[in-house]
């Protein structure tokens, strides 16, 4: 099962990066028609290639995260509306996420992380995730909570949910759009 989830996952990351390319030449929903065909033949057909095992161990294995992520960017590109993230909000996440990841290195005394094998825990926060993105009027939140911790509930990934929902592509990525927001005014 982790092999097939695996795939998919990579079909969809290929998808956005080739309708990421396939947009400087052709229209938004064109270039995510063709780079969704192009990824899921790409992941089916070079999935034992070393550029592509090599392109999943750099990303490490399969989490919710960023194939939703990549989704929810390729649903923006074909005219969907998408509801964007506040500053505050990515502002916010990006401090939260570093702070994070340095207490779950030992760099800073209290480890959150150890929380995301326990399953009372775990339901707490996606219940709390699910009532932030009710309150926002976001399905891509809670969507990515809830999709966390039903594989990581089925075994599939790793025993961790913050694994499933997290990454730590996260932080480059939103410093970036932090700091093209910042250019822009």
């Amino acid at each position: 099962m982790t092999g097939v989830l695996t795939t998919l996952w990579l079909a969809v990351l290929l998808a956005w990066v080739l309708a990421g390319v396939g947009g400087l030449v052709l229209p938004p929903p064109q270039a995510v028609a063709a780079g969704l065909a192009a990824g899921a033949v790409a992941a089916v057909l070079f999935r034992d290639t070393i550029v592509l095992r090599g392109l999943v161990a750099l990303l490490g294995s399969f989490r919710a995260v960023l194939p939703v992520l990549a989704l929810r960017h390729l649903a923006g590109m074909a005219g969907i509306d998408i509801l964007p993230f506040t500053t505050v909000e990515l502002a916010a996440f990006l401090v939260a996420y570093v702070f994070f990841l340095a207490a779950a290195t030992t760099a800073l005394p209290a480890n959150v992380y150890r929380l995301g094998y326990a399953p009372w825990p775990v339901a707490g926060m996606v219940l709390a995730v699910c009532a932030y993105g009710m309150a926002q009027g976001s399905l891509f939140i809670p969507l990515v909570a809830v999709a966390g911790q039903a594989f990581w509930v089925a075994g599939i990934g790793s025993s961790n949910w913050f694994d499933h929902v997290l990454h730590a592509a996260l932080v480059p990525v939103t410093a970036v759009v932090l700091l093209e927001r910042l250019l822009s005014l």
